[in-house]
């Protein structure tokens, strides 16, 4: 009697108590089985012939838009740079459309500021943004006069002789400029110029003649050139008589000119820090936005089409364009940029009407659309992951 009462007081102890004992022992027995043998777990790669399928890769990345932001104006827009994502420096007519003007746009506000009045197309920044360089021009003389405007004082230094066509700043301090002297480079500081070389120089270099009056006269395309990631070279335009051709240039006296690239058609280019090239043209009757990878001197067709601008991230890994569908609609796209092909390709805004220009700053990208009276700007934000 008192065994069984011994169990009945101690029942479930007792079961526990077995429970844990079998299952400690069954982990142990279970390791022994490996031990024996010296057998030891391994690694088997199954023969993919087994499979019907192999398992698709993930996107290597999506873009999604974070914010869009529209801002109407009531003047018209011809160009625009920008100077923060808040602040953006545009070319507007006239009041009485005799000219150009400068405006500071402040998109936060929407609040202008003039800068200038009567002066020349583009805006031109130095490298950190803080100067703007323009040209105006004023009654009873011939030439105009360049300024460089310091954004935040707002003070205004007057430069020489210098009247270019067209300039970029190389750096903070000094400008490249061409006009029809040729190539000049003015020190920002001093206001002291240098003409490093005239148009028939450079190009007699590479073989080039461009007698006067000739038919089909070679010429410098003066609204564009390229400065590498370096400042120690321009990639200079240049259209000949049935083609065009993209000709590094060293930027010294009595300089290097070596041939780039040559094709059909060079509308716009843009040269990366690798050394290649992103241009719009046509190469063996196809028109579209190519690649130029320049040591294995290859042209590769990122993507067909007719194109009307780009541009690219500061770490060029995405492209920003507009391009032109079948129905005749204007498409603002943005993808990523890879060595042979664009890749996620999203179309951001359809049916533009009157498109102007994009451009990308840091990770924004700002479009204008305008007519003669008004212009909208677009700023998108993107997340990519």
């Amino acid at each position: 009697m008192k065994r069984i009462g011994f169990w009945r007081q101690h029942r479930d102890k007792l079961m526990l108590s077995g429970l844990l004992i079998a299952f400690v022992g069954g982990i142990f027995g279970i390791g022994s089985l490996f031990s024996i043998g010296q057998l030891k777990p391994r690694t088997v790669i199954l023969p993919d012939k087994q499979f019907n399928s192999q398992l698709a890769p993930p996107a290597s990345s999506t873009i999604q838009i974070e914010s869009a932001t529209k801002i109407p104006n009531d003047f018209a827009i011809y160009d625009f740079d920008i100077r923060d994502r808040n602040s953006i420096v545009v070319n507007s007519p006239e009041r009485s459309y005799s000219g150009l003007r400068l405006l500071l746009l402040h998109l936060n506000d929407n609040q202008v500021k003039d800068i200038a009045g009567n002066t020349d197309y583009g805006v031109v920044f130095n490298a950190d943004r803080t100067k703007l360089m323009y040209s105006q021009y004023r009654s009873g003389q011939a030439q105009p006069t360049t300024f460089v405007y310091d954004m935040t004082s707002g003070e205004r230094a007057k430069l020489g002789k210098e009247n270019s066509f067209y300039r970029r700043f190389v750096g903070n301090d000094i400008s490249l400029s061409h006009d029809e002297r040729g190539f000049v480079q003015t020190d920002l500081k001093t206001g002291k110029e240098q003409l490093l070389f005239t148009d028939k120089e450079m190009l007699k270099k590479v073989g080039v003649d461009t007698p006067e009056g000739k038919s089909g006269y070679t010429y410098i395309v003066i609204d564009t050139f390229e400065i590498s990631q370096n400042l120690k070279q321009a990639y200079v335009l240049v259209m000949h008589e049935n083609d065009y051709a993209v000709y590094r240039v060293s930027l010294e006296k009595n300089p290097e000119v070596s041939l780039y690239v040559r094709a059909k058609g060079i509308q716009q280019y843009k040269v990366l820090k690798s050394g290649d090239m992103v241009f719009l043209g046509e190469v063996d009757n196809v028109q579209g936005l190519y690649r130029y990878q320049a040591k294995e001197n290859k042209l590769i067709l990122l993507a067909e089409g007719a194109f009307w601008n780009f541009d690219l991230s500061a770490d060029e890994s995405r492209i920003a364009y507009v391009n032109t569908t079948e129905n005749q609609k204007n498409e603002l796209h943005i993808a990523f940029l890879n060595d042979q092909s664009l890749t996620s390709d999203t179309v951001l805004y359809r049916n533009i009407d009157n498109f102007i220009r994009l451009k990308w700053f840091e990770e924004e990208l700002f479009f204008v659309s305008s007519s003669t009276k008004k212009s909208e700007l677009y700023r998108f934000s993107f997340r990519a992951w």
